[in-house]
């Protein structure tokens, strides 16, 4: 890493793994502590208009992430860019998997 860079620049490769880790815990977490707190007022529309952020906040990042491996000449950063997008693709899908299930099961599943 080069002694000039900014740290935008050193967390482009990290930007998929890091971003998307904090999305999905946090759709996660929203729609858990909703969906046993307040299931009748939390369900489905606030849990979808989180899961919604929490999935754009998974592909720009993934996508900042993709970015990164055309301009590095450094080995690693481009393997850590290679995880970062995959990783950022697997909380997509986890988040995507957490929004189908908010519309096919009741609020108060109990």
């Amino acid at each position: 890493m080069k002694r000039d860079s900014t740290f935008g620049e050193a967390f482009q490769p990290w930007a998929g793994l890091v971003v998307g880790v904090v999305a999905v815990a946090f759709v996660h977490q929203f729609g858990s502590d909703g969906t046993f707190d307040k299931c009748a007022a939390i369900a489905p529309a606030p849990v979808l208009v989180v899961a919604t952020i929490g999935l754009l906040a998974c592909a720009i990042s993934g996508l900042v992430s993709w970015h990164s491996l055309s301009g590095e000449a450094d080995p690693s950063r481009r393997v850590v860019a290679s995880i970062s997008v995959g990783c950022a693709s697997l909380f997509g899908l986890a988040i995507i998997f957490a929004m189908i299930a908010v519309l096919i099961l009741p609020p108060c599943f109990q």
